[in-house]
């Protein structure tokens, strides 16, 4: 496993936190997503020549976990930029919404390192 590609690619979670904090992500995430899940591929794809799928799923699931804990963290700042938000984080009663993206944030993690080191191999197998 080549750790330092897995942590470096990991902080794309992080910015994707940072921006969805701020309220850059409201009609573009799954876009910017897609755009960091192709980079990621090439860049798996281009240095690393084995356990190609078990990057690409680390990965994912570090992307969900940094996601999540920088909503977390800035709740209060994430709901005051994204307002729409605000109705579906307070259907949720079984918890402090704020804890929420703590626990949904590994979950998406998991689903999207799936489909990350899937892509992966399929960029492995496109740039050879």
């Amino acid at each position: 496993m080549n750790w330092m590609i897995v942590s470096i690619l990991s902080c794309c979670g992080l910015l994707m936190g940072a921006l969805a904090v701020n309220g850059y992500t409201q009609k573009i995430e799954p876009f910017l997503w897609l755009l960091f899940a192709v980079v990621t591929a090439l860049v798996v794809a281009r240095n690393v020549e084995g356990k190609i799928f078990l990057h690409g799923l680390y990965i994912g699931i570090l992307w969900g976990v940094l996601n999540g804990l920088s909503q977390c963290a800035f709740f209060d700042s994430y709901i005051a930029n994204n307002p729409s938000l605000k109705e579906n984080f307070d259907k949720v009663t079984f918890m402090p919404a704020r804890f929420f993206p703590l626990l949904t944030g590994p979950v998406i993690g998991v689903a999207v390192g799936v489909a990350l080191g899937g892509i992966c191999l399929v960029a492995k197998k496109m740039v050879g």
